[in-house]
């Protein structure tokens, strides 16, 4: 009766010890919080890093678009077949550049990189979301598998004492087989679990910028952050300033320069060009000189001019190119109300989906696990008296292990919700 009591100890304290491991996790070497993971995703990861360099190609562009275009340098020479006669000819031909094109070039390419940058930034809000959920994942695995791992070891134990009873003859080897079957289940939950918490590193390895080969381990535990701001503020908050919406808006005003752009091609336009040109020309004849020597009749004649050539828009207003930047314009515009529409949408969502993961978390931590205990506590005092057999205790531990689970499911359901809300409104947990 003393070993049985004994067993019985050990289950309770092992099942109670699961909270204290929670709360003082081991912390390997180099381990990272979830907030030095999502810096470390902000400097390494590809795909941002890409983004980063669009920006930049759109700020070359924005330099280009500033130019003037180059002037022309024509050269020419001209010589006669049957004679000594030849034309030499240079030629500077400027490109005027004029009706506001320069001006429509530089506003579609400072629309873009507006764009650009504002894709950074949202693409920056996404990549930090994604590696808090993906930690969060992370997370609640290791708090699964700590929690099998801590019974699993309990679970040994009493297996070795109830199979010493079992060859004293003090009970039958049913009971042994029994305990031999549950070390067995949860010692294959934590092979699955373990497994789980090495894909769901993996993945969140990928998105921070690290080598699947690189060392990884996750710091802290899986708490919902408290949302400080209300609905309203959080839905005004995010139509003013989430990057995506920006993003759209600095799209409908590309869109709007383009319009522009194509409007100041279809003007007229103008180059200026100068030209010099050396002639050497004659006859053939021979003059007389003032000595009364023949000599050819030739001359060097040099010339300079100028002019102005001017593109006439009669044929190709660039009609098509104008029509296709309104069109353009208005699906950008569409974009952007359907993008004010998301975003009012995901945050409504959001908050509903909060309040009730927060509501849910509530009744976990302050009825069931609660009562879970309780009910656990009864069963071993019964079994001291003698009124419930070990395996009812084990039995009842099973509920409690489920209990435990469901209540990491709460943790992450909340954890989760939290950065949908903080991801709706387009910052980072506070």
């Amino acid at each position: 009766m003393q070993r049985q009591r004994a067993l019985v100890l050990i289950l309770l304290l092992g099942i109670e010890s699961v909270q204290l491991g929670m709360a003082a996790g081991q912390v390997s070497p180099g381990a990272f919080t979830v907030e030095a993971l999502v810096t470390q995703a902000l400097l390494e990861n590809p795909d941002l890093s890409a983004a980063r360099a669009e920006v930049e190609a759109a700020r070359g562009r924005l330099l280009q678009a500033g130019f003037r275009p180059n002037p022309m340098l024509d050269v020419g020479a001209q010589q006669s077949v049957t004679g000594r006669d030849n034309n030499i000819m240079v030629g500077v031909t400027l490109p005027l550049d004029l009706n506001g094109r320069k001006a429509g070039r530089v506003g579609v390419a400072e629309r873009e990189l507006e764009v650009k940058a504002a894709q950074v930034t949202n693409r920056a809000r996404e990549l930090g979301a994604d590696v808090r959920l993906k930690a969060g994942e992370v997370l609640a695995a290791m708090r699964n598998l700590r929690i099998t791992e801590v019974l699993l070891a309990v679970n040994r134990e009493a297996l070795a004492l109830v199979a010493q009873r079992v060859r004293r003859g003090a009970i039958p080897p049913l009971e042994e087989n029994l305990e031999r079957v549950e070390v067995s289940r949860l010692d294959a939950s934590r092979e699955i679990l373990a497994s789980q918490v090495e894909v769901l590193t993996l993945q969140l390895k990928v998105l921070v910028g690290f080598a699947p080969e690189a060392p990884l381990a996750l710091r802290g535990e899986l708490t919902a952050p408290v949302a400080k701001r209300t609905r309203e503020g959080a839905l005004q908050e995010a139509l003013s300033g989430r990057p995506d919406l920006l993003a759209a808006r600095s799209e409908v005003a590309m869109a709007q320069a383009k319009i522009r752009k194509e409007e100041a091609e279809s003007r007229w336009d103008a180059s200026a060009n100068v030209g010099y040109m050396r002639q050497n020309f004659g006859f053939g004849l021979s003059g007389l000189t003032e000595r009364g020597e023949p000599q050819p009749i030739t001359d060097i004649f040099h010339y300079v001019g100028g002019g102005v050539t001017v593109t006439l828009p009669v044929r190709n207003r660039n009609q098509g190119n104008i029509a296709a930047a309104f069109a353009e314009t208005q699906a950008a515009e569409r974009r952007e109300a359907m993008a004010m529409l998301s975003v009012r949408q995901e945050v409504q969502a959001a908050f509903v989906e909060y309040e009730a993961a927060t509501r849910a978390l509530e009744m976990y931590a302050l009825g069931v696990r609660d009562l879970a205990r309780q009910n656990l506590e009864v069963i071993r005092k019964a079994n001291q008296l003698g009124r419930t057999s070990l395996l009812e205790v084990i039995a009842e531990q099973r509920r409690y292990i489920d209990i435990e689970m469901g209540y990491t499911e709460a943790l992450q359901h909340a954890y989760n919700a939290a950065v949908a809300m903080e991801r709706a409104v387009g910052t980072a947990p506070r």
